[in-house]
């Protein structure tokens, strides 16, 4: 034992020239079990944590006098090397990667049984890459990385420096092997993130034929995705949209957890990948952005009714996943929805936000959810105007969808062909005229005639012979004698239809079927507009007579809750919150708004109290809606 450590206070010298002075010569021998203390003294770790903390302080030069210190006083100890290898790592920062070398190969030859051995080699590839030793790194690369098998974070930063060295040399094959190496290391999300972006970063630098070169040569069906993704790129920009759509169905059916989904679907939805900046995130708090004042406050109010039954709900089921619900005022201006927004996401970190329900506070809100990562389940009408909604998830009911589901069943159930549309001129009355002329045609229907009403009119004399002779004009002369359509759309509410309904007959419009949207619904259509509504259809999202367990089971709780029948409103917020918590539990082991957000993108046939749902693409919910019909003073539910 004497012997040993006499031959370690002459290599303990032998360092003290070599070193400071970048010098040659030969090397002594490494350091045996008999001379390498498994653990540092206390004075060598006060040492340690001093030379931490000037680092920490940008006290360079203080900190390298204490590593220098701890190898000089306590060279048998992992302090020692520990801090050799930070000396060498100071030096490869500074760009001296020569004289990083060094301290490095000496670490290496003198300490071969610490434990942090892969660490300095991996400073070591480092250094010799910077110093253009490019050839040597590659060859010590392989050797390395079977070393580290129970070393992610080595492996990890091994892929990434392989990655770029491949990369630089434009050797993209052999990089994308390193890239698929690299996500067997990766741990957390950054690290999944990092090796996303730099995978695509390659395969993007690839042409349509390298990159099927490559697809034929099997890759694992992991690696495979990046290169469906390329070829979707390269079909949409040869103007091939549809197959390009098709392949990445095809992809995200076969991988939903890949790392490139949000790319993906983000690329379906003709959108781009947010990169969130950092926020609080408490994983157990809801937003909840309604109108809390005001003559909309009541909707509001039902909003949060829904979300209460569903919390309920689910704490019963799921006891140890905590919901906590955080209600802020979406007010009537969009200055008011942007305030609580800021507050719900920058303040109170909540995982996700359910509202709000009005458009232009929709349309204030939006973008931020975009900035800030933060999935927006809209409880507002969707928006055709080609903006980022990459955090959005439209749970209103889509007005397009509906009125489809309304024609196709007039067109298929009823064989009616002429259709005409009276319509109020507010927002939602243009837009829906115009929805339903779009779907009759695509459905094989004609449309007939189509006229406007001025709002809270009282009297449509003048609308309706307007409607009449435009119809006449359009219909054939088969159809002439008798009303010149079989079915006439009033996308207003049940107290417009009201006053409608009974002047059809005086202006000659008898025997037509009336049809309307989920609006119909909010009153009592059947009281309101007695024998003159009797026939007429309309489709909605949530029938709360409906025999079906879950919604029954829905209505009586309700009922007994708040005295009153509940509404498409309190249904819709229900499921939303319901898809949410499970997507959430889905993705284990994560609070990362994205994964849970993708989740919740992949929902398909999810069954609700207002309907099955399957999550679209383009950020909408696409559902089953009812068709409800006034029958001798009843409403019947004839589909589905």
């Amino acid at each position: 034992m004497v012997r040993k450590r006499q031959v370690f206070l002459a290599l303990v010298f032998a360092l003290a020239l070599i070193l400071p002075g970048c010098g040659g010569g030969p090397k002594p021998p490494s350091l045996d079990e008999g001379v390498f203390m498994p653990t540092s003294p206390p004075e060598a770790d006060n040492l340690w944590r001093q030379a931490e903390q000037a680092q920490k302080a940008g006290k360079l030069p203080t900190a390298i006098g204490l590593w220098e210190k701890i190898v000089q006083k306590y060279p048998t100890t992992p302090r020692a090397a520990s801090a050799l290898n930070s000396l060498g790592e100071v030096y490869l920062n500074q760009g001296q990667p020569d004289r990083a070398v060094q301290y490095f190969d000496y670490l290496l030859y003198a300490y071969p049984r610490w434990d942090g051995i892969n660490s300095a080699k991996l400073n070591l590839l480092r250094a010799r890459i910077q110093m253009g030793k490019k050839k040597q790194a590659t060859k010590d690369a392989v050797p390395l990385w079977d070393a580290s098998a129970s070393q992610p974070e080595i492996r990890f930063g091994l892929a990434t420096l392989m990655i770029d060295l491949y990369g630089s040399e434009n050797d993209v094959e052999t990089a994308l092997d390193w890239c698929a190496s690299g996500f067997t290391a990766a741990n957390t999300p950054e690290q999944k993130r990092a090796l996303t972006k730099s995978t695509l970063d390659l395969v993007n630098r690839l042409d349509e034929g390298a990159v099927r070169k490559l697809a034929k040569k099997k890759p694992s069906d992991f690696m495979r995705v990046f290169f469906e993704y390329r070829l979707a790129a390269i079909e949409k920009e040869k103007g091939q949209a549809d197959a390009a759509r098709d392949r990445l169905k095809a992809a995200l059916a076969q991988s939903p957890g890949h790392p490139l989904t949000a790319e993906i679907q983000a690329a379906l939805r003709g959108t781009k990948v947010v990169d969130a900046p950092q926020i609080p995130l408490s994983p157990d708090k809801i937003g909840v952005l309604v109108p809390l004042n005001g003559p909309n406050a009541k909707y509001g109010d039902m909003v949060v009714r829904g979300l209460n039954m569903a919390v309920t709900d689910w704490t019963g089921m799921n006891p140890d996943s905590k919901v906590n619900l955080v209600i802020k005022d979406a007010g009537s201006e969009s200055t008011i929805a942007v305030q609580s927004f800021e507050e719900l996401s920058r303040k109170e970190g909540v995982f996700a936000i359910i509202g709000p329900l009005g458009l232009q506070a929709n349309k204030a809100v939006l973008p931020l959810a975009n900035r800030d990562g933060i999935p927006l389940l809209s409880l507002a009408q969707k928006e055709d105007d080609g903006k980022d909604t990459s955090f959005a998830l439209h749970v209103f009911i889509d007005s397009r969808d509906l009125v489809r589901t309304l024609v196709r069943y007039c067109r298929e159930k009823l064989k009616y062909e002429r259709f005409a549309c009276l319509y109020p001129e507010d927002r939602y009355g243009q837009k829906l005229s115009k929805i339903f002329a779009e779907t009759v045609q695509e459905q094989g229907g004609t449309m007939v005639s189509s006229a406007s009403y001025k709002e809270k009119s009282t009297d449509f004399k003048e609308s309706l012979q307007k409607l009449m002779n435009i119809a006449k004009k359009n219909a054939p002369l088969s159809a002439t004698e008798g009303t010149p359509f079989e079915a006439l759309f009033i996308p207003d509410q049940v107290s417009a239809v009201s006053l409608i309904a009974p002047q059809l007959p005086y202006n000659n419009i008898v025997g037509t079927t009336l049809l309307g949207t989920n609006l119909w619904s909010e009153a009592p259509l059947v009281q309101a507009g007695g024998v003159y509504v009797d026939q007429a259809l309309f489709a909605t999202s949530f029938y709360p007579e409906s025999d079906t367990p879950q919604v029954k089971s829905f209505r009586e709780k309700y009922e007994r809750l708040y005295n009153a029948t509940p509404s498409y409103l309190e249904a819709q917020a229900y499921d939303a919150l319901m898809m949410l918590l499970i997507a959430r539990n889905s993705v284990k082991g994560t609070s990362d708004r994205n994964a849970v957000f993708q989740s919740l993108l992949q929902a398909k046939d999810f069954k609700g109290v207002a309907g099955v749902y399957t999550a679209s693409p383009r950020g909408d919910l696409e559902r089953q809606y009812t068709i409800l019909q006034v029958v001798n003073g009843q409403l019947q539910q004839v589909s589905p």
